[in-house]
């Protein structure tokens, strides 16, 4: 008899700690799926920024710069001008993106815009093929450089300088790579609730922290000393898509004057936005370089970038029928994509 109440006592338990076992992980889940450290590490990054230095007004490329040059942005302006960063030979790509994200709209009278930057081709006979496909679709900027990866951060550069002199009024820049896949409506969303007011200096992406730079010269990646001789690069957002509001836009332009040209385009960028006192912000829900699956309920509705992402897989989300995410996808979110990613890497991925 005497050992009755303790056997109620651990019953009478049993679903409080089921019930604070449950609330334990939905608050990891929301964690995750927030962000995680990444986020709070990026709010309290502005309190750590030294003051910004002067610098003087960014100069706009003149038209002389690039071989070839879209028609400017008309009235009304742009509210996103989405910058491709492509390559001579990627054609198919950019046709990929032309007829899936490339296509979507943002409502709410939100303009949308989206270009390809390129340099100059290896080939001679690609030029004239290039003459042609920017002919036909008005969305090539090309500056007066070889095209090669050590030349990005030039790539990025023309894209901005453009933008600044070509396309002033637009709200926001996206820089994307052409192997992205962007869920720009989302985006839109997510800049218009983070972005501040228009003269604000936002710069959102997914932040990469305390990042040594590479000094073996066989790599790609290689940054010497002497261009760089700091133990670690600021935070700054992966260049596989990152957006910045024209004020910021402005700004990593006027300091990327007095800085000198480290060939990693991203790291450069987030150089300039330390000059100029301006803080990343993390984007959790921006891929960065990790690799899902072509899942059209992760690509359309949950993420707003994926990256490494085929011209067909482009092209086969985009055509998958609505809706693509039911209400327990939905719910999962974030947490979701993540596994999926885990469950289809490979050991040998970047």
């Amino acid at each position: 008899m005497s050992v009755a109440p303790p056997r109620l006592k651990r019953c009478r338990r049993r679903p409080l700690g089921i019930l604070l076992a449950g609330l334990a992980a939905l608050l990891a889940l929301t964690f995750l799926a927030g962000g995680g450290h990444e986020e709070l590490l990026s709010r309290a990054l502005p309190l750590l920024l030294p003051p910004p230095a002067g610098n003087a007004p960014p100069a706009p490329a003149p038209p002389s710069a690039f071989q070839l040059s879209p028609p400017p942005c008309a009235a009304p302006a742009p509210w996103l001008l989405v910058l491709v960063a492509s390559a001579p030979g990627h054609a198919a790509r950019r046709a990929a993106v032309r007829r899936s994200w490339g296509a979507a709209r943002l409502g709410g009278g939100r303009g949308l815009r989206v270009l390809f930057a390129l340099g100059l081709p290896a080939e001679a006979g690609l030029q004239a093929a290039l003459e042609r496909e920017a002919a036909e679709h008005g969305d090539l900027l090309q500056g007066r450089f070889a095209d090669t990866y050590g030349n990005l951060t030039l790539k990025t550069l023309a894209l901005l300088g453009w933008a600044a002199a070509r396309c002033p009024a637009a709200r926001f820049l996206l820089k994307a790579d052409d192997d992205v896949y962007l869920n720009l409506p989302g985006l839109a969303r997510e800049l218009d609730r983070l972005g501040g007011p228009p003269d604000a200096a936002a710069y959102l992406g997914r932040v990469h922290w305390h990042v040594a730079p590479t000094r073996d010269p066989r790599s790609r990646h290689y940054v010497p000393a002497r261009l760089y001789p700091e133990a670690a690069f600021p935070p700054y957002c992966s260049g596989t898509a990152y957006a910045l509001s024209a004020p910021a836009a402005g700004a990593v332009l006027a300091a990327a004057r007095h800085l000198p040209l480290v060939p990693l385009e991203d790291a450069f960028v987030g150089l300039c936005a330390r000059r100029a006192g301006i803080a990343p912000r993390h984007l959790a829900r921006l891929a960065g370089s990790a690799r899902f699956p072509p899942d059209a309920c992760c690509y359309r509705e949950v993420l707003f970038s994926a990256h490494r992402v085929t011209a067909a897989e482009m092209l086969a989300v985009a055509a998958a029928p609505e809706p693509s995410c039911t209400a327990w996808q939905r719910l999962l979110g974030l947490v979701r994509c993540k596994l999926l990613s885990w469950l289809s890497s490979e050991p040998d991925d970047p």
